[in-house]
């Protein structure tokens, strides 16, 4: 009986896997190579790269940010200064022909250092949504981060 709880418990897990096909492979793998991206050439040039030409941004602010050109202006003036974002998708989900998905998953933001040499690290999470372009490839339309809620207690 062991036996075969352990197998249909792998199973399960394994069909997990295969359940997520081509296009959501694909939508996480862009992902990816977005935060890969921010790492390598900074958070406004990734951010500009992976944009679609239609990209909105909601950040809280009032204004809606849109366009490339928007968004790298809004991402250069928070990270210009110092401080790192980095993020992981969990999951994506992706229409039956591939052409509209969405990633979602968690960001980490650490504060330049301050003049004491100290940093704060924040973490949210985050809904993009892509688009697949002419050439193929997937850029955003959307994305949205909400940092995490205070936890009661915490300072």
């Amino acid at each position: 009986m062991r036996r075969f709880i352990a197998s249909a418990a792998t199973a399960l897990a394994l069909a997990g896997y295969a359940l997520a096909g081509p296009n959501e492979d694909a939508l996480m793998a862009a992902d990816l190579a977005f935060n890969d991206m921010a790492q390598k050439d900074g958070v406004a040039e990734a951010f500009a790269a992976y944009a679609a030409p239609d990209a909105r941004m909601f950040r809280g602010e009032e204004k809606i940010v849109s366009g490339p050109a928007e968004i790298r202006e809004l991402m250069a003036a928070q990270y210009d200064h110092g401080g790192s974002l980095t993020w992981a998708p969990k999951e994506a989900v992706s229409s039956a022909d591939g052409t509209l998905g969405f990633t979602h998953g968690r960001w980490t933001y650490t504060t330049p250092a301050d003049a004491e040499g100290k940093t704060l690290t924040l973490h949210g999470s985050y809904v993009s949504v892509w688009s697949k372009q002419p050439d193929g490839a997937y850029k955003f339309s959307l994305d949205i981060g909400n940092p995490d809620r205070p936890q009661e207690g915490a300072e």
